[in-house]
């Protein structure tokens, strides 16, 4: 092992950045523990699932069964509330750490700047550490950061694997594979796409067949939670429909996540959001179509190997972004899926004004989030307590999100043809 005056820069700040992300960790724990302050793992994780999970009672979840995995590890470690809190801590710091390793070794293996990746990546991950250490999404963020990893380093068939198990975790790493599939089909590569995708349908088959088997509320229960559900409060449709109501052109009440039939979420009801909800998942399945084409209709001319990496990048990001802004939910966690492959995105994007607006906007949106979820839920309660300024807020943020889709397929085509960014530009993207 190196010593520090022997590492490199790189290194030295890879390091670096792991002790901030450590301390980040630490204070944030130190805080909910001397404040006595509630946290959802306490509240659900430990109490409504690894809890019961190790009295002998299969827990029925709303998320996807492989969750139940990270939910027990840290209940394996301490069997009070306080105790499992500190460990998920750990287990979250791990997986963030874990990422940032990943975002500087595809760095580097795309020959883009290291610190630069890590830096934004870390930036990001400390300004969202109230979800990143309270929720769970880092573990299917971090999860499909490796099966990308994989395929870069040519174990496309252990990609997929890993890119099941994080579908089983949260559904969204799904959208991944028709944009996986876009190489494979430009280059023809039959063979690949065979095996990458056996490894994935068997991968998923047979942990759902394992789940059934077990207790098949595992997967009828989560299927059956998502069905018929209406519009999170904060989604984009919701708050883009809240404005009318302001105008009394329609009515629009929040059911409290304390009411049954909320799905355990501040939901819009009334007329046009009851109108408009059956339609966003099929609106999904449009949007990620045309996505696809679009990257296949980009890729195909692409010869650049500088090119191909943003454009590959862009796609994973445009994808998550599209089932966020079409979905009936956005909780303000989503944003932890895209924070890898946007800070790759953003460092192997040539400099320019495209570059400098999404920088900005990304941190903005970040920002925003936070102060929204703060003053909704921590100041004013939630609830029927949402007023039209914490709605007007949310939709300034999902406009922002937005923004961020238009920018990042900006920056695809930018890619495209003779005459794109990779062909014509004065500044390299250089290297640490």
């Amino acid at each position: 092992m190196k010593g520090y005056g022997e590492m490199d820069r790189v290194q030295r700040m890879e390091l670096l950045f792991a002790i901030g992300l450590a301390v980040a960790f630490i204070v944030y724990f130190l805080v909910i523990y001397f404040g006595n302050l509630d946290t959802e793992v306490m509240r659900d994780r430990f109490w409504k699932n690894a809890d019961p999970l190790f009295h002998g009672e299969i827990p029925v979840m709303e998320y996807p069964p492989f969750a139940l995995v990270f939910f027990a590890i840290p209940r394996i470690f301490a069997d009070t509330a306080w105790g499992y809190n500190a460990m998920w801590v750990v287990e979250t710091y791990i997986f963030t750490l874990i990422g940032l390793v990943l975002v500087r070794r595809i760095a580097e293996g795309y020959g883009v700047s290291q610190v630069k990746a890590m830096a934004l990546y870390g930036a990001l991950m400390v300004m969202f550490l109230q979800f990143v250490a309270d929720r769970y999404d880092i573990f299917p963020a971090v999860m499909t950061l490796g099966s990308f990893y994989l395929i870069m380093v040519k174990r496309a068939p252990w990609a997929f694997v890993l890119l099941a198990l994080a579908t089983l975790t949260k559904v969204y790493p799904a959208l991944f594979i028709p944009i996986l599939m876009v190489p494979y089909l430009v280059d023809r590569d039959w063979k690949s796409m065979a095996v990458g995708l056996a490894a994935y349908a068997g991968t998923g088959l047979l942990v759902t067949a394992v789940c059934l088997l077990i207790q098949p509320e595992l997967i009828t229960g989560f299927l059956e939670y998502h069905m018929d559900r209406p519009l999170e409060v904060g989604c984009v449709t919701a708050t883009a429909i809240y404005p009318f109501s302001m105008l009394g052109i329609t009515d629009t009440w929040i059911l409290p996540a304390t009411e049954p039939g909320s799905f355990g979420s501040d939901d819009l009801l009334g007329p046009w959001p009851d109108a408009v909800a059956p339609f966003l998942t099929p609106m999904i399945a449009v949007g990620t179509v045309a996505l696809v084409l679009f990257y296949w209709y980009l890729r195909r001319d692409e010869e650049s190997p500088e090119g191909r990496v943003l454009l590959v990048l862009g796609a994973i990001c445009s994808v998550m972004l599209i089932f966020i802004v079409l979905g009936k939910v956005f909780s303000s966690q989503y944003l932890i899926w895209v924070v890898p492959f946007l800070a790759l995105y953003i460092t192997v994007l040539p400099k320019g004004a495209c570059n400098t607006r999404l920088y900005y906007l990304t941190l903005v949106a970040f920002v925003l989030t936070q102060v929204n979820f703060t003053y909704i839920y921590g100041i004013i309660g939630g609830g029927t307590s949402i007023n039209d300024i914490a709605m007007v807020s949310m939709l300034v943020r999902n406009l922002m999100v937005v923004g961020m889709l238009l920018l990042i397929l900006q920056g695809m085509a930018q890619v495209c043809g003779s005459n794109g960014i990779f062909g014509t530009r004065a500044d390299p993207v250089h290297s640490d």
